[in-house]
C-alpha cells in the first residue's frame, strides 16, 4: 500500500510546537539561547488507516549539564498504541549531553477500524529536575486504498521484426497489506508465444511470492509467428491471487521483413542443353515475406567457358506475396561434353536472399553426332576393303 503524508514544516518556536525548559530571562539577540528543546519536523502530517506512523523527534541541549528526560504520549485514543525507539530499540528515556542532541523515532499504530478524521495528542519529556518538555501533534487519518496490484512496464512498447525477440522488463508490486502469491498469466494473440522469466536468469515463471509492499522486475519475452503481417499487437499481462489482480498492457510493433526463394521452371531445378547452343530458362522469384523486398540483384556462377545472361539483372521491388519470372540465357561451351553441369543463380535484396543451384544436362550437336558415325563407316569400309584384297595372300 503505498504511503502519502503532507507535512507542514516545524520550527523551533518558544511557546508554539517546540518545548523548552530552564531558559535564562536575561538573554539578548546575540546571546547563545540556554534550554532544553523538543523537536520535530512534522507536527502535522496525514496517514492511511492500517498504516504504522514513524515520528522522528529531536531532544537537544544548548548550554546546559547533561540530562536525563522520560517520554510519554498523552491523549492518544483507546486501543492506539505507540512506542519510543533509539539507536533502533525501544527506549523509555534518553540522555542528552551539553550542546548535543539525540535523535529519536516515535511509533504510532492506530487500530485498522479507526474512523477517518484528525486526531490530536502530545509528546511530553520531563527531565531529571522535572522541567517539562511538550510537544503536540495533529495526524489525520484517511481511508485506506483498496488492496491491489501494480505492474509497470519500463519500456510499455518495442519495435522489431517478425525474427526478434520482444522483451519487457515489467515491474510488479504487492500493494496490499498481506502476503500474496501471484499468478503471472498472459493473454496474447493467436500464435504469439509469452513466457515470464527472471529479470537476470533464464528460469521461466508461473508464480511469484510477495511480501507485503513488496517489488519485484520480470522479464516478458514474447514472440511473434514468423509469418505475422506488419502491425501493432497488444498483449496483456496479468498477476493475480485469490485476493488482489492487476494488469498492464504491452505493444509489439511488428515492422515485417521480406523473404524471397528462387524456383526453376515448373518448380523443377533441372533443365537440357545442347553444346554450343543458347537455352532458355524462365526462372520464378516470389516475396513470401511481410515486407517488400527492395533493390534485388541477380547474379550467376556457371561452369568455365559458359556464357549465362540474366533478363532482367535487377528487380527494383517484389512486394509481400507478389513474384516476378527472370529469363536466364545459359550457352554451354562449344567444347563442352555430354554429361551434368551445375549453374548457380543468386538473388540478393535488401534484407533477404536466396541462392538455386541448377542441374543442367548437355548434349552434343547431332550434326558432330553424324561427323562421327561417317568416320566410322569409312573406317569398316578401308577395312573391309584391304581383307578383300589382301586376304588370300
Amino acid at each position: 500500500m503505498s504511503r502519502f503524508r503532507h507535512f507542514l514544516p516545524a520550527l523551533v518556536l518558544a511557546g508554539g510546537m517546540v518545548s523548552y525548559a530552564s531558559v535564562v530571562s536575561a538573554q539578548t539577540a546575540s546571546t547563545k539561547p540556554t534550554g532544553l528543546w523538543l523537536t520535530t519536523d512534522f507536527p502535522v502530517l496525514t496517514e492511511r488507516i492500517g498504516e504504522d506512523t514513524s515520528l522522528p523527534l529531536t531532544l537537544s541541549n544548548s548550554n546546559l549539564p547533561p540530562a536525563r528526560v522520560a517520554f510519554s504520549v498523552n491523549g492518544l485514543p483507546e486501543n492506539w498504541r505507540w512506542e519510543l525507539d533509539g539507536g533502533g530499540r525501544p527506549v523509555s528515556a534518553a540522555i542528552v549531553g551539553a550542546d548535543d542532541s539525540q535523535r529519536l523515532t516515535l511509533k504510532v499504530t492506530a487500530p485498522e477500524n479507526t474512523k477517518p478524521g484528525t486526531y490530536n495528542f502530545t509528546v511530553r519529556g520531563t527531565s531529571d529536575t522535572n522541567e517539562a518538555l511538550q510537544l503536540p501533534i495533529s495526524m489525520t487519518l484517511a481511508a485506506a486504498e483498496p488492496d491491489k496490484v501494480t505492474l509497470t512496464p519500463s519500456l510499455p512498447a518495442l519495435r522489431g521484426t517478425p525474427h526478434s525477440n520482444f522483451d519487457f522488463d515489467v515491474a510488479i508490486k504487492n500493494d496490499s497489506q498481506e502476503n500474496q502469491t501471484l499468478n503471472l498469466v498472459s493473454d496474447a494473440p493467436s500464435g504469439f508465444a509469452a513466457t515470464f522469466k527472471e529479470q537476470y536468469g533464464s528460469q521461466e515463471l508461473t508464480s511469484l511470492p510477495f511480501k507485503p509492499g513488496e517489488t519485484k522486475t520480470v522479464e516478458v519475452s514474447v514472440k511473434p509467428p514468423q509469418n505475422v503481417a506488419a502491425g501493432k499487437y497488444p498483449v496483456m499481462v496479468e498477476a493475480s491471487s485469490p485476493k488482489v489482480e492487476g494488469k498492464t498492457q504491452l505493444v509489439l510493433d511488428v515492422t515485417g521483413e521480406p523473404s524471397i526463394s528462387l524456383s526453376g521452371p515448373d518448380g523443377r531445378l533441372s533443365g537440357r542443353a545442347v553444346a554450343g547452343r543458347e537455352q532458355v530458362f524462365n526462372f520464378t522469384i516470389n516475396n513470401s515475406g511481410t515486407a517488400p523486398a527492395n533493390d534485388v540483384k541477380l547474379s550467376a556462377s556457371a561452369p568455365s567457358g559458359w556464357n549465362v545472361e540474366l533478363d532482367p539483372k535487377a528487380l527494383d521491388v517484389i512486394a509481400p506475396g507478389a513474384q516476378q519470372t527472370v529469363a536466364v540465357h545459359m550457352t554451354p561451351s562449344n567444347n563442352a561434353i555430354a554429361g551434368d553441369y551445375m549453374v548457380s543463380i543468386r538473388a540478393d535484396g535488401n534484407g533477404a536472399s536466396d541462392n538455386a543451384d541448377f542441374r543442367v544436362t548437355v548434349t552434343t550437336s547431332t550434326i558432330w553426332g553424324a561427323a562421327g558415325l561417317g568416320v566410322i563407316g569409312a573406317a569398316v569400309i578401308v577395312l573391309a576393303m584391304a581383307v578383300t584384297r589382301y586376304g588370300r595372300r
